[in-house]
């Protein structure tokens, strides 16, 4: 059992962990959604302008049957096996590490990984990060399917990883054709009660712009900075001029949407 004194001492650095926080901007950041709907694309965004912009970032690939992450950051972190005891010892691990190093992180599990939902309901992982001076952020990414919306009311269920900062991604990649863009998801799903319960708290929305030649960019599994400077892999040409041009207003679209959230990514 802690002495009085151990425990004034355990406060003091939680405290003092609060404080760097607001300094360093150290965030645990978490992209949640179905399959397809766009959260291991908007971590390679996240992840490169992170790095561009000096900061450093641990990256987590926890996708097992099809880890996207690692085709593009060499230093990607992965679990030595898909056994799921590694896993969860993989997880807490990078937990300890992100604290331990006052890094951001960013975690990409598979569609339907139970990891961090094991985790967040043992160790009230929200309120644990916070008070190591973390930040926790969710990320979800939704399409104009209501039933985008039960896979979200999963983590909001008894705050399992409901954190105060919360964003609710609209992909416009995931707008069908007949549907039109403008009116895609106010039909659908931004008037329901879980979004509104998100946003009561202080969450945010952001509507994901498309990138028509973002299947070009992953067959070369480059950059979106290397597209627009022209490298290319595995003896396929370079993008054209006109792809080039898409990728670079994308990126530039990509800041604007994520302006006000940006405090809240790495």
């Amino acid at each position: 059992m802690k002495s009085d004194a151990q425990h004034d001492t355990d406060d003091s650095l939680r405290s003092h962990d609060e404080d760097q926080t607001a300094e360093t901007g150290q965030i645990f950041l978490f992209p949640t959604g179905r399959g397809n709907r766009g959260k291991s694309f908007f971590t390679r965004w996240a992840v490169e302008e992170a790095r561009n912009a000096g900061k450093e970032v641990i990256v987590a690939d926890g996708d097992c049957t099809n880890q996207t992450l690692s085709a593009y950051f060499q230093d990607a972190s992965a679990p030595p096996s898909a056994d799921q005891v590694s896993i969860t010892k993989w997880f807490e691990d990078l937990v300890q590490k992100q604290i331990e190093s006052r890094k951001s992180l960013i975690v990409d599990f598979g569609a339907g990984d139970r990891t961090l939902k094991h985790v967040a309901h043992e160790l009230s992982l929200v309120s644990f990060l916070q008070n190591f001076g973390v930040q926790p952020v969710a990320i979800h990414f939704v399409g104009p399917d209501t039933d985008d919306l039960a896979y979200l009311q999963s983590f909001e269920t008894d705050s399992l990883f409901a954190p105060d900062a919360t964003i609710i991604v609209f992909n416009q990649f995931c707008v069908p054709p007949h549907i039109p863009q403008a009116t895609a998801f106010s039909d659908s799903i931004a008037e329901s009660e879980i979004i509104r319960q998100i946003l009561d708290r202080g969450g945010d929305i952001v509507v994901m712009p498309t990138l028509g030649c973002a299947h070009e960019i992953e067959r070369r599994r480059i950059s979106f900075m290397g597209a627009i400077d022209g490298e290319t892999k595995d003896d396929l040409p370079p993008l054209g001029l006109i792809d080039r041009q898409r990728t670079r207003m994308w990126r530039d679209n990509m800041k604007k949407a994520f302006a006000t959230v940006q405090h809240w990514l790495p």
